[in-house]
């Protein structure tokens, strides 16, 4: 019997936590360089006006070549960790603001096949103050469409992202 009153409990408990949580991927533009950016998120909604939530946001750059034989590569890769502050302006339509610390990598690398050709190469690391906006579109009770524009404080770049999100 006490086997079947813990499962029961475990089984209300975590049906409660996950009641909360969710998840998002996102699809956008790395303004700064004018390239892809894709990001994913989960996160725990406390209430109707507050969260917490950790992501992960990848942005191949860009590349070019300068002469036959060479070219030059970036990427930036970036953790997260935010607050977000939501305000509902209906049971269908809410903006909300995101405030955080991300911590970021980006690298630059050259391919040179010349001979006496030689390209910039960089690589760092970052810790800065996340801040965005963003307004999303309630579908159904689980399901919602958001655009949200992010940086992240220091020489990174900003994003512009559309994606969906998905509450348990």
């Amino acid at each position: 019997m006490k086997k079947i009153s813990l499962l029961f409990c475990l089984s209300f408990v975590s049906s409660f936590v996950l009641a909360n949580a969710y998840i998002d991927g996102d699809i956008g533009l790395n303004t700064t360089w004018s390239s892809l950016g894709l990001s994913a998120d989960a996160g725990y909604l406390f209430n109707r006006y507050f969260a917490l939530e950790g992501g992960l946001t990848y942005s191949p750059g860009y590349s070019y070549s300068w002469t036959p034989g060479s070219s030059y590569s970036s990427s930036y890769w970036m953790i997260d960790a935010a607050a977000k502050g939501i305000l509902p302006l209906s049971d269908v339509f809410a903006l909300y603001g995101k405030l955080g610390i991300g911590f970021n990598n980006y690298s630059s690398w050259s391919s040179n096949t010349c001979n006496g050709c030689s390209g910039p190469e960089y690589s760092g690391t970052n810790i800065g103050i996340l801040y965005g906006i963003g307004g999303k579109f309630n579908l159904s009770s689980q399901w919602s469409l958001h655009v949200e524009d992010y940086t992240v404080t220091g020489p990174n770049p900003n994003f512009l992202m559309f994606g969906a999100e998905f509450r348990f």
